[in-house]
């Protein structure tokens, strides 16, 4: 099995354990309370599902050895896929599921600039919202999405490859 498809397969598998988190997570209104339990949760599974798919790789598709470089690969590639489901789960959930989120977030953006800001002048606060407002946009985080799990998973692949790969020795460098 080369390396894409089996990133595919394992992307795909993250991506659907973390819609399920994100799905019990909503419907017992965790993700409402500002809880860190979600980040934890989803965090945690993004590492331990990149490791394994990692090991998994090295251990039955080439013999006992990866390199840093394809582990590197890999781990990244298995963030992508799994960040294009859940970023596809987010855009449904957004536009059909809860379509009043968009407005809960302007609403906390809103309340976070003026605590930050209490002279803030109206004109002001209005166009921080109208640009908070254009990055808000389910199609805006369905590309973010992707790109910022990717980036996370990149970042974990970085630290992760040094512990999982194993160089062959019989190989010439």
């Amino acid at each position: 099995m080369n390396i894409r498809k089996f990133a595919m397969n394992y992307g795909a598998v993250l991506g659907l354990c973390l819609v399920a988190i994100a799905s019990v997570m909503w419907s017992f209104g965790v993700d409402e309370n500002d809880s860190l339990l979600p980040t934890i949760l989803n965090n945690g599974l993004i590492i331990a599902g990149i490791t394994y798919a990692i090991i998994q790789f090295r251990d039955t598709e080439t013999d006992g050895f990866i390199s840093y470089g394809e582990s590197l690969k890999l781990g990244t590639s298995v963030a992508f896929f799994s960040s294009v489901i859940l970023a596809f789960y987010t855009f449904i959930f957004i536009n059909y599921i809860e379509p009043n989120t968009l407005n809960e977030i302007l609403e906390k953006a809103e309340q976070v600039i003026l605590e930050g800001n209490p002279e803030i002048s109206d004109e002001e606060l209005d166009l921080a919202l109208e640009m908070t407002g254009k990055f808000i946009q389910p199609h805006w985080m369905l590309i973010l999405g992707v790109l910022g799990g990717t980036f996370m998973g990149f970042i974990y692949s970085l630290i992760i490859s040094i512990f999982v790969k194993k160089d062959n020795p019989n190989e010439i460098a």
